[in-house]
Protein backbone atom coordinates (compact mmCIF):
# COMPACT_ATOMS: atom_id res chain seq x y z
CA UNK A 1 0.00 0.00 0.00
CA UNK A 2 1.06 3.41 -1.08
CA UNK A 3 1.30 6.62 1.51
CA UNK A 4 0.69 9.65 -0.38
CA UNK A 5 1.55 13.09 0.69
CA UNK A 6 -0.50 16.41 -0.95
CA UNK A 7 0.49 19.67 0.39
CA UNK A 8 -1.04 22.78 -1.36
CA UNK A 9 1.86 26.08 -1.07
CA UNK A 10 0.39 29.30 -1.13
CA UNK A 11 3.68 30.96 -2.26
CA UNK A 12 3.51 35.14 -2.76
CA UNK A 13 3.13 35.54 -6.82
CA UNK A 14 5.61 38.12 -6.74
CA UNK A 15 8.23 35.60 -5.44
CA UNK A 16 7.01 32.88 -7.59
CA UNK A 17 9.86 32.52 -9.38
CA UNK A 18 12.72 32.48 -7.45
CA UNK A 19 10.27 30.02 -5.10
CA UNK A 20 10.52 27.64 -8.36
CA UNK A 21 14.32 28.02 -8.54
CA UNK A 22 14.91 27.44 -4.84
CA UNK A 23 12.66 24.38 -4.81
CA UNK A 24 14.72 23.14 -7.70
CA UNK A 25 17.74 23.40 -5.80
CA UNK A 26 16.76 22.26 -2.68
CA UNK A 27 14.00 20.02 -2.70
CA UNK A 28 14.65 18.13 -6.14
CA UNK A 29 18.15 16.56 -5.19
CA UNK A 30 16.12 15.05 -1.79
CA UNK A 31 13.90 13.78 -4.44
CA UNK A 32 16.39 11.96 -6.80
CA UNK A 33 17.96 10.86 -3.67
CA UNK A 34 15.06 8.89 -2.05
CA UNK A 35 13.73 7.60 -5.65
CA UNK A 36 17.14 6.26 -6.12
CA UNK A 37 17.41 4.53 -2.99
CA UNK A 38 13.42 2.76 -3.11
CA UNK A 39 11.93 5.05 -0.58
CA UNK A 40 9.78 7.56 -2.98
CA UNK A 41 8.22 5.96 -5.41
CA UNK A 42 7.21 9.30 -7.36
CA UNK A 43 7.01 13.10 -6.39
CA UNK A 44 5.86 16.66 -8.55
CA UNK A 45 5.65 20.20 -8.36
CA UNK A 46 2.42 21.69 -10.29
CA UNK A 47 1.39 25.14 -10.74
CA UNK A 48 -2.10 25.32 -9.96
CA UNK A 49 -4.76 25.92 -12.71
CA UNK A 50 -7.72 24.64 -10.41
CA UNK A 51 -8.10 25.43 -7.10
CA UNK A 52 -11.84 25.79 -5.08
CA UNK A 53 -9.46 27.83 -1.59
CA UNK A 54 -8.02 30.33 -3.82
CA UNK A 55 -5.64 32.84 -1.41
CA UNK A 56 -5.11 36.63 -2.50
CA UNK A 57 -1.83 37.44 -4.27
CA UNK A 58 -0.72 33.71 -3.49
CA UNK A 59 0.12 31.35 -6.36
CA UNK A 60 -0.84 27.86 -5.55
CA UNK A 61 1.46 24.69 -5.94
CA UNK A 62 0.55 20.92 -5.48
CA UNK A 63 3.32 18.85 -4.04
CA UNK A 64 2.34 15.08 -4.51
CA UNK A 65 4.71 12.67 -3.45
CA UNK A 66 4.34 8.69 -2.99
CA UNK A 67 6.37 6.65 -0.46
CA UNK A 68 6.78 3.02 -0.86
CA UNK A 69 5.18 3.39 2.92
CA UNK A 70 4.93 5.92 5.84
CA UNK A 71 8.52 5.50 6.87
CA UNK A 72 9.42 6.99 3.68
CA UNK A 73 7.67 10.32 4.84
CA UNK A 74 9.70 10.57 7.81
CA UNK A 75 12.80 9.65 6.17
CA UNK A 76 12.26 12.71 4.17
CA UNK A 77 10.89 15.13 6.39
CA UNK A 78 13.90 13.99 8.84
CA UNK A 79 16.39 14.62 6.06
CA UNK A 80 19.20 17.74 7.46
CA UNK A 81 18.53 19.11 4.07
CA UNK A 82 14.97 19.11 4.15
CA UNK A 83 14.62 20.70 7.57
CA UNK A 84 16.94 23.89 6.23
CA UNK A 85 14.81 23.93 3.04
CA UNK A 86 11.55 23.53 5.18
CA UNK A 87 12.75 27.11 6.79
CA UNK A 88 14.08 28.61 4.43
CA UNK A 89 10.42 28.21 2.42
CA UNK A 90 8.77 30.00 4.98
CA UNK A 91 9.84 33.12 3.77
CA UNK A 92 7.89 32.91 0.26
CA UNK A 93 4.53 31.87 2.29
CA UNK A 94 2.06 34.71 2.97
CA UNK A 95 -0.28 31.85 4.08
CA UNK A 96 -0.27 28.38 5.68
CA UNK A 97 -0.36 25.22 3.10
CA UNK A 98 -2.89 22.73 3.40
CA UNK A 99 -1.42 19.44 3.78
CA UNK A 100 -3.10 15.89 3.42
CA UNK A 101 -1.56 12.69 3.66
CA UNK A 102 -2.63 9.14 3.92
CA UNK A 103 -2.08 5.84 3.02
CA UNK A 104 -3.61 4.97 -0.57
CA UNK A 105 -6.85 2.74 -0.88
CA UNK A 106 -6.51 2.55 -4.57
CA UNK A 107 -4.31 3.29 -7.45
CA UNK A 108 -4.63 2.88 -11.88
CA UNK A 109 -1.04 3.42 -13.76
CA UNK A 110 1.96 4.18 -12.26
Amino acid sequence: MMHTVSIVLNIAADKADAFEHAFEENEVPIWRDLHEKGIMVRASLSPLDISTVTKKGAKQYLVLAQFKEPSGHHAHDSDPRFERWNEMADAYQPEEPFVFGGDSLYEVGG
